[in-house]
């Protein structure tokens, strides 16, 4: 990750207006100048904190400063934007003719930029966070496209803090560690990560990319989940999964036709593929179990699906009872390789549930549920269907499809 300067300016140690700072608390750097940053953090009056990897600069001999933040760019990003028709950027996922000539933006075929992040967003639109420019009268870096009329190559991970934490050396208390073993990350800093995974404690843990933090210089870590979000796409996630046992609605189970008997590991008796899920659902452990074929590993697979069905009854609920058709619920290991879904996948656990509610645009279902599901899971969607999860904690991605 870069920070490229494109209007001369000053790196300030305090967030502050320059005629505020003694002349050593404030240096010069020119325009076009580069340096390599570890991480940043959004701070007040439009600034950037930033984290130089391997300059220091000024007075103080420090790698941390403030910036302006319409004076830099956030560089180096792997996911690129090609607009491929003539097109308006928007403030917000509406028609154009709704919006103000102030809250969008004229940008013309074949205009390429580099994306911080990008997300599904209502109308077939995409939210883009823009690394290299700030557009419009306001100079702003966020905004929304019409899908068709941008490809975007590429994909990232980003963890961004969403409320003041500790990175931990260990999945405890942080009154179990020493000073050495945990550090102070403050809310809306943004790291790029080479890896995550779950771990105990409702801890993920994070390996940065580039950044290396604390006394020790780590950059393997344990975040609390509750207070990171996980944002971007794992390389070469797009999975292709079919159910045929999914129709879109329930078939209940009678004592005639109660479906194939199924036995899970950890529970007694027998379950059936035509039996809900949770007692007067709509979700059947066929669906599931890709109508029977994928029978749990472990009884904590079982209590992941009972969890998610749990989900998606409310998600049922809130698109007016539609019938939803399952594209793909547990899968295997071997499963997952073959389907292309990532290495991580909260599939392989049972509690995640790729849909398609009929009639409804899959970026229309993201975006009325990504408020409502909030914190306690995984949301994404591919222009052909939805993903949730419930990992427990808040992460984010377009599948690019």
């Amino acid at each position: 990750m870069k920070i490229k300067v494109k209007s001369d300016t000053l790196f300030k140690l305090k967030p502050k207006l320059s005629g505020e700072l003694t002349e050593a608390e404030k240096v010069f750097v020119k325009n076009g100048t580069e340096y390599e940053i570890e991480f940043y953090t959004e701070v007040a009056d439009n600034h950037l904190r930033v984290e130089l990897a391997n300059v220091i600069l000024g007075d103080q001999r420090t790698f941390t400063w403030y910036v302006y933040r319409p004076d830099v760019e956030i560089t180096g990003s792997p996911v690129k934007l090609t607009v491929v028709s003539d097109t308006l950027f928007k403030l917000k996922p509406n028609i154009s003719s709704e919006l103000a000539d102030n809250e969008k933006v004229f940008v013309k075929n074949g205009t390429e930029f580099e994306i911080q992040s990008y997300l599904p967003a209502a109308g077939n639109h995409v939210r883009v966070a823009i690394a290299n420019a700030f557009l419009g009268p306001e100079n702003r870096n966020t905004w929304y496209a019409y899908n068709p009329d941008v490809k975007i190559d590429g994909q990232k991970i980003d963890l961004k803090v969403i409320s003041d934490t500790l990175f931990k050396a260990k999945p405890v208390l942080s009154s179990q560690l020493s000073d050495a073993e945990k550090v102070f990350v403050p809310n809306k800093t943004v790291f790029e990560l080479q890896s995550y995974a779950q771990a105990e404690g409702n801890h993920i843990k994070v390996a940065l990319s580039g950044a290396f933090l604390g006394p020790e210089n780590r950059n393997t870590w344990y975040a609390f989940g509750p207070d990171i979000q996980i944002e971007g796409n794992e390389p070469n996630n797009k999975p292709q999964d079919t159910n045929s046992a999914s129709s879109g609605a329930a078939t209940p189970a009678t004592p005639t036709n109660p479906g194939q008997a199924l036995r899970f590991p950890g529970f007694t008796g027998a379950y059936y593929t035509n039996q809900p899920i949770v007692t007067g659902g709509n979700f059947t452990w066929g669906e599931a179990t890709h109508g029977g074929t994928r029978i749990p590993a472990s009884a904590n697979v079982v209590y992941g699906m009972i969890r998610i069905a749990k989900a998606m009854e409310e998600i049922r609920k809130i698109f007016g009872n539609r019938p939803i058709r399952i594209n793909s619920w547990y899968r295997d290991p071997a499963t997952n390789a073959r389907v292309g879904g990532a290495s991580q996948s909260r599939h392989l656990v049972g509690d995640a549930v790729d849909f398609v509610i009929p009639g409804y645009h899959p970026y229309d279902v993201f975006a009325e549920l990504d408020s409502w599901w909030g914190s306690r899971g995984g949301l994404a969607s591919a222009t052909v269907f939805t993903h949730i999860d419930s990992r427990g904690y808040r992460a984010r991605w377009s599948y690019g499809f």
